[in-house]
């Protein structure tokens, strides 16, 4: 069967039928236990190409958590530079670490396989990765369904490449051992990825249409400053330019719901010639989004806004991308605020929508 192609962004993910380990990645993926015993399965394809100090390395990391992700050696491997391991089975507690907090199996299952993702793709840009290859994880010796496999590996991918611009290369390995499926077995795992390979291009091409639209000179929307009267904005977003990226899907989710909102996009207004711009912006404002990172809390443009929106008395909403702390001069002033963590999109946005909708009275 040959190999399918799908598009996120500027990130492209093929699945390919066959064998894991004839992929060229930097990095492979493994379904193991919590002890990492490598036993069986693509693990035991693993452990046998790559010797046994892949086995040894991982260890060394224990203990660990289900939906944990350990980083070890790729060993004698050709291509690779990292296993992942990534832990879907708990022979010993059976799952009661989440039996406390999650409802049934089927949610255990989907926190296990969503966690375990999420963390690979952080582990990609902590590591300077390009390439990986994953297996369908959990379909083997930990008896998840491959329909419950593949719609939440779809959703877990297609979330964390619409969200960069980075250009990741992702395959996903479908292996017939025994040469008993048929590519419509397969028909759950193509019609997940199609479907959010189709949604991640129309935003895009959304996306492209609007800055289009907003594509005009520096110096033309310098010649035109906005009125205070004009402006109808209910959010005002403070952040750093060097995190255009991740503001564009916060952009995306107001856009989404409606809600007017205030950004310097290209930065023109935040210099001295412009500044009460801003001060007009933020005082028609109900809320402003602070997105808080190394870079904004570096920022003076940043700290000023944030300084008189509280002055002002503004609802301040935080969300981190993250572990940064606050600059010196506002931390007094906002660390007592709930904060929302950036790392788990959906969760982000539900926590985003809930206190706009209380600020905004919606």
């Amino acid at each position: 069967m040959e190999p399918r192609k799908y598009r996120f962004n500027n990130s492209t993910l093929t699945i390919v039928f066959g064998n894991i380990m004839t992929s060229k990645s930097e990095v492979i993926v493994s379904s193991d236990d919590t002890h990492i015993s490598m036993g069986g399965g693509i693990s035991g394809c693993i452990l046998r190409a790559g010797g046994e100090n892949i086995r040894k390395d991982a260890q060394k990391k224990l203990p660990a958590l289900l939906g944990d992700v350990i980083v070890s050696t790729a060993g004698n491997l050709e291509y690779q530079k990292y296993i992942f391991h990534c832990l879907t089975i708990d022979y010993k507690n059976n799952n009661e670490f989440y039996k406390e907090y999650l409802s049934n199996i089927e949610d255990i299952n989907y926190y296990i396989l969503q966690h375990s993702i999420d963390k690979c793709f952080r582990l990609l840009q902590a590591l300077d990765i390009k390439s990986i290859a994953f297996p369908c994880i959990g379909a083997g010796s930990a008896h998840i369904q491959i329909t419950k496999v593949a719609e939440v590996m779809a959703d877990a991918i297609s979330k964390n490449l619409c969200s960069t611009q980075k250009p990741y290369q992702i395959e996903l390995y479908l292996y017939d051992k025994y040469h008993i499926m048929q590519e419509i077995d397969y028909l759950d795992v193509f019609e997940n990825f199609a479907i959010k390979s189709a949604m991640a291009n129309y935003q895009v091409q959304i996306q492209a249409n609007r800055m289009q639209s907003e594509n005009t000179e520096p110096t033309a929307v310098a010649t035109c400053i906005p009125k205070r009267e004009e402006m109808k904005h209910k959010v005002f977003i403070s952040y750093s330019r060097k995190d255009a990226e991740h503001v564009e899907y916060i952009r995306n989710i107001l856009d989404d719901c409606n809600i007017p909102y205030w950004i310097d996009k290209e930065g023109i207004f935040s210099g001295e010639n412009y500044k009460e711009v801003i001060v007009d912006a933020i005082d028609v404002s109900k809320a402003v989004i602070f997105i808080s990172s190394v870079n904004s809390n570096a920022s003076i443009n940043v700290v000023r806004e944030l300084g008189y929106a509280v002055k002002q008395g503004k609802a301040i909403i935080p969300v981190m991308l993250d572990d940064a702390q606050y600059a010196k001069s506002i931390r007094l002033d906002i660390s007592d605020i709930d904060q929302i963590e950036y790392n788990n999109i959906e969760q982000m946005k539900k926590k985003l929508m809930a206190s706009l909708a209380y600020l905004l009275g919606l």
